[in-house]
């Protein structure tokens, strides 16, 4: 609150140059011009480096909900393939009338012997390949989950940040008084004083050098970045909700329990549905997190550059 202070009466005190009657008077004004920059333009480069961090930290979280994604991805993937695998040895037993309880129970010794105890090799792999499938699902659910987390994470902390006003009034301040920098120095050599002779008149000559107005639209830009970074999270958030839910429901008991004895054609319709579209979610999931992660790096980027310009102008302003 105290820069809003200034602001009321900064149009008033530089709403024109004022005319010097003599040295003295133009020598008290460059000093308190400066005084009241110094005032003004104080803590501008913290509390845009305030943004920084905020852009930086968020950057770290959506890399790890990416890397998430891309893990529940290539899982989801492996899982697919499994599946496959999975289907062709059922297809196998399958030919010898065992893949159900009914066909077992309805096989005479003979029959038993031949056609289950023969393919108990496909059996044993088939049995192998049930539990690996289930723990990739597990894995694809669990990263799932995760970037969850992280989307929800990288949220809180864009929505939490998306209002600048503040950092808008501030800088606004600052930029009515380092405006008229330039116009100072050129009275003072108007007047023919010299800036080696006059600490004051070398300030300000160094002041029009190193300080210029923050353009407040940069301020817009990182609001609008932040909303986007935001709305890419709740996204992010929803579509993993989804894909745990998913993926959880692929990877259930229904389906995974039961394939060495066999489902039903609609359950095998049914499951294979489900993880495509955990996978799908997944893409998904890895598609926000590449563009938040965007956004952040812009983010940084922005306010790097903007607090290097506040940290010269306030530096030369002690």
């Amino acid at each position: 609150m105290k820069v809003l202070k200034y602001i009321f009466g900064l149009c008033f005190i530089f709403s024109s140059m004022p005319s010097f009657a003599d040295e003295e008077a133009l020598l008290r004004y460059a000093e308190e011009v400066a005084e009241l920059a110094k005032t003004t333009c104080a803590g501008v480069s913290d509390e845009i480096g305030k943004v920084a961090n905020i852009s930086k930290a968020n950057t770290a979280v959506t890399a790890v909900g990416t890397a998430a994604s891309t893990g529940a991805l290539a899982t989801g993937i492996a899982k697919s393939k499994e599946e496959e695998r999975i289907d062709e040895l059922i297809s196998q037993i399958c030919a010898a009338n065992g893949c159900t309880a009914e066909g077992v129970a309805g096989m005479s010794d003979e029959q038993f012997l031949r056609q289950v105890l023969h393919p108990m090799a496909e059996i044993a792999e088939l049995q192998e390949r049930v539990k690996k499938s289930k723990n990739l699902g597990n894995w694809r659910t669990g990263l799932m989950a995760g970037t969850v987390g992280t989307n929800l994470a990288s949220a809180i902390m864009s929505g939490i940040n998306i209002d600048q006003s503040e950092l808008q009034q501030h800088i606004s301040a600052c930029n009515e008084v380092i405006k008229f920098m330039p116009n100072i120095s050129n009275e003072l050599r108007k007047a023919g004083i010299n800036p080696n002779e006059h600490a004051i008149a070398k300030k300000m000559d160094t002041l029009s050098t190193w300080c210029s107005p923050i353009d407040t639209k940069e301020i817009e830009k990182i609001e609008k970045r932040m909303k986007g970074v935001m709305g890419t999270s709740i996204a992010g958030t929803a579509i993993g909700a989804v894909g745990v839910g998913t993926s959880a429901a692929a990877n259930s008991s229904k389906y995974m329990d039961y394939k060495i004895v066999g489902l039903s054609e609609e359950d095998k319709r049914k499951e294979k549905a489900l993880n495509t579209t955990a996978n799908v979610m997944a893409g998904a999931n890895v598609a926000t997190g590449v563009v938040e992660t965007g956004l952040n790096i812009s983010l940084v980027t922005l306010t790097k550059r903007l607090m290097d310009q506040a940290s010269r102008c306030e530096e030369v302003l002690k």
